[in-house]
């Protein structure tokens, strides 16, 4: 998947996918806090079931990577989300030839 940047691209994105999944959990496996205490990252591990386009359900597990910022309220904000796949990329569909 291409990288989603705007909001209402990220909104759609996360509509879709809640939508369609069915089950999700993640784990933590590094939590860093930087020494000036406003930036900090998470990573971790994920699994996931969901559906297709097709309603074929795929057992999907990865990575993932969070990167939080603290707010001048003392709020915290996620600032950039990212996560992959581990299973193999779907090759693209093959072109006609002229």
């Amino acid at each position: 998947m291409s990288t989603i940047t705007t909001k209402d691209g990220i909104h759609d994105m996360w509509k879709q996918l809640i939508r369609d999944m069915q089950s999700m959990s993640w784990k933590a496996t590094r939590v860093e806090l930087a020494k000036s205490g406003d930036l900090g990252y998470i990573t971790g591990t994920y699994e996931m079931s969901i559906k297709d386009e097709t309603g074929k359900l795929i057992n999907d597990k990865g990575k993932y990577l969070e990167v939080w910022k603290k707010q001048a309220d003392g709020s915290w904000k996620c600032s950039a989300d990212m996560f992959s796949s581990d299973l193999p990329a779907t090759p693209p569909a093959p072109t006609e030839k002229k």
